[in-house]
């Protein structure tokens, strides 16, 4: 295991975690069928000049990379993926001076940091959402590809994907492509059982609904690009609608994604400036109730 690696239980699933860095928890989740060594591999941008400014904890979510799984669809619901971010959160917390976390998190990481704002908008400080999955009306079409991937996977298993990463395969300069197929290369590795429930469970999975979204109260930085029917630009845009505190959209082409790393560091350092303000507001109050 790399340093600052760690494992965690969260409820039968040993995860598998990695925390870098000093400031305000930061904690991370992953795209569908990814890991953190594949987000690794994509390079959508510099890790090192976050963690100069926030304790970052990723993690390979349940049935991912190298954490524990089920066969069960169910076990892979947004809300049960929720759960398990929201614990590493408290995890994160307690083992800091900051009484909340930051959470964030790419497709399904997105969706999953929402989740857990939804759960638990208390527990959270911001929100930082990179390329929103679909949601809503374009989810079923979605759903319904990831149905019939999971059917592939059932029948193929892992073969396709090693074979593709046997070969020299070309690729775009640009994220998303380099996304796709570092993710497409980490399934030559994953159990295609884990993979197909996985699939199922996301298609069993949506965003909440706009009336949820208007009560999650946190700050938020959605970061998307266009062209992209499993990331539409339409999910970004209703977000940034229906959520009460919306700080930045930023709509990129993947060719050029420098705006978003200069985006994430500018909503941290907001953020943890807000919550030092906060936590000194209130322990004021508390010595002023003890007189």
């Amino acid at each position: 295991m790399k340093p600052n690696s760690y494992l965690r239980h969260c409820g039968e699933f040993e995860l598998v975690l990695r925390q870098r860095g000093k400031g305000i928890p930061f904690v991370w989740g992953h795209s569908l069928m990814g890991s953190m060594r594949t987000e690794d591999g994509a390079a959508l941008w510099d890790w090192e000049q976050i963690e100069e400014i926030a304790k970052v904890i990723r993690y390979d979510a349940r049935g991912h990379g190298n954490s524990d799984g089920s066969y069960e669809p169910e076990d892979y619901r947004w809300p049960h993926l929720a759960s398990d971010m929201l614990a590493i959160g408290r995890d994160a917390v307690a083992d800091s001076d900051w009484r909340r976390c930051v959470l964030g998190g790419i497709s399904m990481g997105a969706a999953t940091a929402l989740e857990a704002a939804a759960q638990r908008p208390d527990e959270v400080a911001g929100m930082v959402l990179v390329i929103p999955p679909t949601a809503w009306a374009t989810r079923p079409r979605q759903a319904t590809i990831y149905r019939r991937l999971s059917w592939v996977s059932g029948l193929l298993g892992s073969a396709p994907y090693r074979l593709l990463d046997l070969l020299p395969v070309p690729v775009r300069e640009d994220g998303r492509s380099r996304l796709g197929l570092s993710t497409a290369r980490g399934l030559a590795l994953a159990n295609p059982r884990q993979v197909r429930a996985a699939l199922r469970g996301a298609a069993l999975s949506d965003m909440p609904d706009p009336d949820v979204l208007a009560n999650i109260d946190v700050p938020t930085l959605i970061l998307a690009w266009e062209n992209d029917a499993g990331h539409p630009v339409s999910s970004a845009e209703k977000l940034a609608n229906c959520l009460p505190d919306v700080r930045k959209l930023v709509i990129s082409h993947p060719d050029d994604l420098s705006e978003w790393l200069p985006a994430i560091l500018d909503f941290l350092l907001q953020v943890a400036a807000e919550e030092k303000k906060r936590q000194r507001g209130r322990r004021g109050a508390q010595r002023r109730a003890r007189r």
